[in-house]
């Protein structure tokens, strides 16, 4: 996931999944358990503003072949 904000003061960035601190912009591989609320905060002196977004995870079951 990407997070970014522009503005004059330039915004300080807060992102979190369910709550918790989320590291945006690391490169990494997706399970399920990044499923989740993400949320995107951006404030200055002047205000705030947030987005959230919610992301599902659907994944392969890995037991293609498999016959009965």
């Amino acid at each position: 996931l990407e997070c970014r904000a522009r503005g004059n003061p330039p915004p300080q960035l807060v992102c979190t999944k369910d709550g918790e601190p989320f590291p945006v912009g690391v490169p990494r591989p997706v399970t399920r358990a990044d499923a989740g609320t993400y949320r995107c905060q951006a404030t200055n002196r002047l205000g705030a503003a947030e987005r959230n977004v919610t992301v599902s995870v659907e994944c392969e079951s890995g037991l293609g072949g498999l016959g009965g």
